[in-house]
């Protein structure tokens, strides 16, 4: 290598190459990544008013929970365990140290439940099938838990509500995980034979499915930030792996609904409507002066947004995660979307640091007075719209399946806020025409246990005291309540 000294000998010609390529190499960075960062109209948020929001007569409304968050007494499962651990640090996997146990007791309060979302006003529940309650050992299938969640549904249709159905929900029975879970290719055959056995039974009373809830979220918080189980940090190259068969998981049980699902059941013409549940991220430069920040928001946001999304239209897979990539070609993936379910929360700043890991991914600066939740998370209803701006793109109608805030305050007024200004947001993207949204649903319906983060955060539409499981309806879930009842009106 030249030493340092040895530059002050160089030619004027060589000085001139020399500071051309530092020029124009970072700028070329900055201005590929720039050209593919989200550039939207910004809304004005001080014209969101109940009264003047306007929604398509087709327009529906909803809320859901997930199974091991909301039904209580589940065991047999990779969560159930996972709470019981420790990290390496000897702190406890769930930063409350509490474990799910009775949580909201879904499962014995369910019909009751019901009411509650009749009383909203409601026209789609989302909830997910619990694997460990229908299959708790391998091929042995509890059909008592099946024809429970059949029954849900008859209630919700009673009721008037649809019911939209999650096959996999971040939880797994223990036989799946003591095999390695998803990062055996043997575990997406295991899923697809629970898939058929669940549909075969529910075809008569559900016709909006959707097979994986979240992907990107499962891999990088159980693989790389070690949040979820299994607990691993860092572990890129098996992320990639847990990527890809999830992939191929969600590619399986749409083919194999299209095929199982004959009945119509809500008599629209169309048997099965199946679709992925995608939370997408906007991630920002930190700073957008800087071509590295800019790079790197990029290359974040290529992977846990549209690569994911390209392998389901194109079936080409190519994942990228630091120097770890998985390229491949998978044509079961093409065109496996009826659907694309949105869940969006908040937005990430990403940027470069000198010191490792190099690499800062977060929330705004405190200093920055951007509103938060109580989990700290920007509340900042302009990226909902800027979401549906980039995932409308993909040509696919669009439901949002999550979306909502945690407000342990009473009243809750920031839940409020945000929810009316998420609302509007999606007013303004369908007017716009920037995306094809047929749909808008809550999380959650109740309060629950919010994964590695225990009860405290309160996401609920519906208060709950976990002591006497008695619900309360927040003045949050009033406002939807209205919201609800004004489209109702002007259909």
């Amino acid at each position: 290598p030249m030493r340092l000294s040895g530059l002050t000998q160089l030619p004027g010609w060589a000085w001139g190459l020399l500071i051309t390529a530092l020029i124009t190499i970072p700028l070329g960075v900055w201005r590929r990544a720039w050209r593919r960062s989200p550039s939207t109209r910004q809304l004005d948020f001080t014209q969101a008013h109940v009264d003047d929001l306007h929604f398509p007569r087709t327009f529906r409304w909803g809320a859901a929970t997930a199974a091991h968050q909301a039904e209580g007494g589940l065991t047999n499962n990779n969560w159930a365990r996972f709470e019981k651990g420790v990290r390496a640090n000897g702190t406890p996997n769930i930063k409350t140290g509490e474990t799910c146990g009775k949580t909201c007791d879904m499962w014995n309060l369910f019909e009751e439940d019901v009411q509650r979302m009749k009383d909203l006003g409601l026209q789609f529940y989302r909830f997910s099938i619990e694997w460990s309650r229908v299959e708790p050992r391998k091929g042995e299938f509890d059909m008592a838990a099946l024809n429970k969640y059949h029954e849900w549904c008859v209630l919700l249709r009673k009721a008037g509500i649809e019911p939209m159905v999650t096959l996999f929900h971040f939880s797994e029975p223990l036989w799946i995980t003591d095999k390695g879970g998803f990062t055996n290719r043997t575990v997406v055959n295991d899923f697809a034979e629970f898939v058929e056995k669940v549909v075969t039974q529910l075809q008569d009373v559900v016709d909006y499915w959707c097979t994986i809830n979240e992907p990107q979220v499962f891999t990088m918080q159980g693989w790389v930030t070690g949040e979820f189980p299994p607990g691993k940090f860092g572990d890129y190259a098996t992320a990639l792996v847990v990527s890809e068969n999830l992939l191929l998981a969600h590619a399986h049980a749409y083919h194999i609904i299209k095929r199982v699902d004959k009945i119509d059941a809500d008599m629209d013409g169309r048997p099965s409507v199946v679709g992925i549940v995608k939370n997408w991220v906007i991630y920002k430069p930190r700073r957008w002066w800087n071509p590295l920040d800019v790079f790197l928001a990029h290359h974040v946001s290529n992977y846990f947004n549209t690569s994911f999304m390209q392998a389901l239209t194109t079936g080409k897979t190519f994942l990228q995660l630091t120097l770890e990539n998985l390229h491949a070609h998978h044509p079961i993936l093409v065109d496996t979307l009826d659907f694309i379910g949105l869940n969006h929360y908040f937005h990430y700043y990403v940027g470069v640091t000198p010191q490792p890991p190099f690499v800062t991914v977060g929330f705004e600066d405190e200093a920055a007075n951007i509103p938060r939740n109580d989990m700290g998370w920007d509340l900042t209803p302009q990226t909902l719209y800027d979401s549906l701006v980039a995932i409308g793109k993909y040509g696919k109608p669009i439901i949002i399946t999550e979306n909502g805030t945690c407000d342990s305050a009473v009243p809750d007024e920031r839940r409020k806020k945000y929810l009316l200004e998420c609302v509007y947001a999606v007013q303004e993207a369908i007017r716009d025409k920037v995306a094809d949204v047929c749909g808008y649903i809550y999380w959650s319906l109740l309060d629950n246990f919010e994964w590695n983060s225990g009860f405290q955060p309160r996401f609920g539409l519906y208060r709950v005291d976990y002591t006497t499981q008695a619900r309360m309806l927040t003045e949050g879930g009033r406002l939807y309540q209205r919201i609800i009842a004004a489209h109702q009106a002007s259909k």
